[in-house]
This record gives structure tokens, C-alpha cells and sequence, in this order.
């Protein structure tokens, strides 16, 4: 009973910690991105309404990012709190090990991660494909996409060859955004190039919206709308063009075989799939790296170098993170193993920093 008691006190208290972390890294970075967006004007023109309900839709995606940052600063925040009320002095002189006081962080975390995983990410996909679908339907017509950042379509359909490409795409592929296009002539030479803000995807063309079209030696024009012939699938547009963030873990499994079936590289969703799949343990292990440098406080009181080396082991993760899952979407390296070495690597140094801390 006595156990009990404690871990539902240390529970409740790490999970407060964790939603009063995250409530404040949300607004923080939802007011960052309101910034930025409004300083590159891509919306300015629909007002304050817009650009707050575009950002909104964005953040989510943004803080599935943060999140094993928010449960690494939660964990430490909350047993700095109760090693300056010497609570954690307590426990241990009444017989509490160090593990037993973990036990209910590391169960929030496994908790926490398996939430953040098949509950919040399907909403965070769900936004940033409304957030792409918004950008596309707003965007002016003055903007075209730069071509070094734009993947690039290939097609030919009724004796016309052009490529593709767009800076977003919703709908499940049918719907392309900030979309430049140059249609070839019979000699192979570009003979003309289309911006438009979203393309279309009908029945064997697109169609852009409100596009300016250039042709050389002539001044651009601007007809209401231009038909581009095509014999791309919507399914092939969206596994070439689409941001495997913006998908569903329920949807992950099904897009990897339509991609296997097409004959694509699969392996960024498939690393997707990977690093959600290990997501609560990845929380898990946070929160044993947080324990390594946290609970040494009631010993040093050093409180700097605690929350120093908090986020020294944050950042180093971080860059461990993004290294591995980049390898693995490139197929440099298995996915499976690409997003379980960060959780395995952190996982066991936490397990053996406080082995070394408690028992020598």
C-alpha cells in the first residue's frame, strides 16, 4: 500500500509536469510559427483568421517532433522537484531503490508514448494534410516554388511530355500545391513553363488554377485555367510527392505496400512506420537518461550542471535521431534498425549510468 501510494504520488506528479511542459513548448512554438509565416507574407492577405488557423494546423507536427524532448525535460523538471524538497531523500532512507522510484516515470512514459503514438499521430497527420490542402488553396498566384526544393513528376499523355512539381500535396494525391510545370515541344526543348498556386487531378489532365505561363520570347500570360495532359494515377502521386509525416500510422502499413506494388522505394514511409512503432520506448529511455543526470542533485546540489547535462544528452540523441532515421530513409541502413539503435543505445546508457550510480 505504501508503495502504491508513492508511485501514484510520483505518477501524477510526472505527468502535471509533462502536460504544464508541453502546454508551454506548444504556445512557444505556435506563436514562433505565426511569426513566420506572417513575415513571409504567404497569407497575410486573408487576414489574422488565416494565418492563426494555418499555424494551428501546422504545430501538431511540430511537437510530435519535441515530444521525447518534452518527456526528457519533464523528467528531469520533476525529480529536481522532489530532490529540493528532499523527497526523493526520503524514499530512499525509508528502503525505496532507485528503481522502484522510476517505476511509475517509466511507466507514464510508456504510457505517454503509446498515446502520442496511436492517438496523436493520427491527428498530427490529419492536420498537416488540412495544412498542405489549406497552403494549396491559398496560395497566389505569384508565388512559384523554387525548383531546387521541388521533387519532379514525369508524364506524356496525348503526345505532350512535360514534368511536375509541387511544393505540397493533399487529398490523397489529387491535389498539388505551388506547382510548376514545363511542357517540351516535339524537339525535346522546354516551350513553355506553368506556375500556378494548386493543380488539379481529373480525368487524364491536370488542370491549374489562375497559372502564368511562359513562353520564350513572348510576355507571359494568364489564362483562367491550363489543361496539362497526364497518365499518372493519384496513388503514384502521392508515394513519390508525399510527406510520410503527414500520414496516418493506421495508414503507414497500407501506403508501404501500394508502394511495393508500384515498384517504389518505400523506405521513407517504411522508416516512418519504424519510428513511430518505437516511439513509447524511445520515451522510455528519455526518461532513464534524465534519471542519470537528475537524481545526482540531491547528492552534488548542482542544479547548473544537472539541467547542463540534461540537455547535452537531449541534443546528442537528437542528432543520433535524425542521423538514423535519415540513413535509414535512404536505405543506407535497415529502417528497423535505424529506429531502434537511438532507443537501444540511449536506453541501455541510462540503464548503466545508474547501475554505476547505485550499485558501484
Amino acid at each position: 500500500m505504501r508503495n502504491w501510494t508513492l508511485n501514484r504520488y510520483f505518477f501524477r506528479l510526472y505527468v502535471v509536469s509533462f502536460l504544464s511542459t508541453l502546454v508551454a513548448v506548444f504556445a512557444l512554438v505556435y506563436l514562433i510559427d505565426m511569426i513566420e509565416v506572417s513575415r513571409r507574407g504567404r497569407m497575410t492577405e486573408f487576414g489574422f483568421g488565416a494565418i492563426a488557423l494555418f499555424s494551428a494546423l501546422r504545430v501538431p507536427s511540430f511537437m510530435e517532433q519535441a515530444f521525447p524532448f518534452i518527456i526528457l525535460f519533464s523528467s528531469i523538471f520533476t525529480l529536481l522537484s522532489l530532490s529540493r524538497r528532499l523527497e526523493l531523500v526520503v524514499a530512499r532512507a525509508a528502503g525505496v531503490s532507485i528503481w522502484q522510484i522510476l517505476l511509475p516515470f517509466v511507466v507514464g512514459s510508456l504510457f505517454l508514448g503509446l498515446l502520442a503514438t496511436f492517438a496523436y499521430n493520427p491527428l498530427s497527420a490529419y492536420a498537416k494534410g488540412q495544412a498542405a490542402a489549406f497552403e494549396a488553396e491559398t496560395a497566389s498566384a505569384g508565388m512559384a516554388p523554387s525548383s531546387d526544393q521541388v521533387p519532379w513528376l514525369r508524364q506524356n499523355a496525348e503526345g505532350v511530355t512535360s514534368i511536375i512539381g509541387a511544393k505540397t500535396v493533399a487529398q490523397n494525391g489529387v491535389l498539388l500545391g505551388e506547382v510548376t510545370a514545363f511542357v517540351f515541344g516535339e524537339d525535346g526543348l522546354v516551350r513553355e513553363r506553368v506556375d500556378a498556386p494548386q493543380a488539379v487531378l481529373g480525368d487524364g489532365a491536370w488542370t491549374l488554377d489562375k497559372p502564368r505561363v511562359t513562353r520564350i520570347g513572348n510576355p507571359p500570360e494568364h489564362p483562367a485555367t491550363f489543361r496539362l495532359p497526364t497518365s499518372l494515377r493519384p496513388e503514384f502521386v502521392e508515394q513519390r510527392l508525399a510527406d510520410p509525416e503527414a500520414i496516418s500510422i493506421w495508414e503507414l502499413g497500407d501506403k508501404i505496400g501500394v508502394a511495393a506494388s508500384l515498384g517504389f522505394n518505400s523506405m521513407a514511409f517504411l522508416m516512418q512506420y519504424n519510428s513511430l512503432i518505437a516511439q513509447p520506448a524511445l520515451f522510455v529511455a528519455m526518461t532513464l537518461l534524465a534519471a542519470t543526470v537528475a537524481t545526482r542533485f540531491s547528492r552534488t546540489r548542482q542544479s547548473a550542471r544537472t539541467l547542463g547535462s540534461g540537455v547535452l544528452a537531449g541534443f546528442v540523441l537528437y542528432v543520433v535521431t535524425f542521423l538514423a532515421k535519415a540513413l535509414g530513409s535512404n536505405a543506407v541502413v535497415p529502417p528497423v534498425a535505424a529506429a531502434w539503435f537511438p532507443v537501444l543505445a540511449a536506453g541501455l546508457f541510462g540503464v548503466t549510468i545508474l547501475l554505476h550510480q547505485e550499485d558501484g
